[in-house]
């Protein structure tokens, strides 16, 4: 009997040690591919719709001729988190300016109010700071 109390209270360990690695896992922007990605871009430059992850995985693909060096996403979380009045309106004049392979769109389900992701790249922030957004596309635009 005491071997399956023993067993039991194993087996709860290990579930809630997967639960609570669930609940502290944080979904953010990816910054590499993988084989799961699709060979595509997003639909446009500024998206008002979220960009599916296997899409998402692409952008962050590099080499070859077909593909542009500088991708990058600037992504944003409205729905999570509180986001100052006019927020994406700012996003849009500083991502529209810039080559279509810097793409703008919501992330609902991220861990973060913005996220800037390029590959090999993640910088998340806590509110708007448009010196480091831009800091941000600028350096990645010159890799």
């Amino acid at each position: 009997m005491l071997i399956i109390v023993g067993g039991i209270a194993a087996a709860a360990a290990v579930v809630g040690v997967f639960v609570l690695i669930g609940i502290v896992q944080k979904e953010l922007p990816p910054t590499e591919f993988g084989p799961g990605h699709s060979e595509q871009f997003p639909p446009t430059q500024i998206n008002s719709a979220p960009i599916p992850r296997p899409i998402q995985e692409h952008v962050m693909e590099r080499g070859g001729s077909s593909h542009k060096v500088g991708n990058m996403l600037v992504q944003y979380n409205c729905i999570d988190y509180d986001c100052e009045p006019g927020l994406v309106d700012e996003l849009i004049k500083i991502v529209d300016p810039y080559p279509d392979n810097v793409y703008l769109a919501p992330y609902p389900t991220m861990d973060a109010k913005i996220a800037l992701a390029a590959p090999g790249r993640l910088e998340t922030l806590d509110s708007f700071d448009e010196a480091k957004i831009r800091k941000f596309i600028e350096d990645n635009l010159k890799r």
